[in-house]
């Protein structure tokens, strides 16, 4: 999963995430402290801090799969974060309360 660096975006998201009975990484983008929704908006999202993320993070040598799960915000750019990162990207749900209920129905 990815999500910006806005602090009380990314303590959300990670709680949601720890709720979860699934194992799951979680990418942090540096958005300069934005939400996903503003950083979406001011640019500072883009596909290719993504690519960039997935590699810095070595996530790739971690997991047998290759799907990202992005914000419901982010979801006009799943084209081009797909054909920067090569990965197959999953739109998750807007809010990061409803990370579980996705996860159990969208995650094998």
């Amino acid at each position: 999963m990815i999500t910006s660096n806005f602090a009380l975006t990314y303590f959300t998201v990670n709680s949601d995430l720890e709720n979860t009975k699934k194992g799951a990484y979680l990418l942090v983008i540096d958005t300069e402290g934005l939400s996903v929704e503003s950083s979406i908006a001011g640019l500072k999202f883009p596909a290719e801090n993504i690519a960039q993320a997935i590699k810095d993070s070595e996530i790739e040598d971690k997991v047998n799969h290759r799907k990202l799960i992005i914000p419901e915000f982010a979801v006009r750019m799943k084209g081009e974060i797909e054909a920067a990162t090569g990965w197959k990207v999953l739109v998750g749900p807007r809010d990061s309360s409803g990370i579980p209920k996705f996860l159990a129905e969208n995650w094998k």
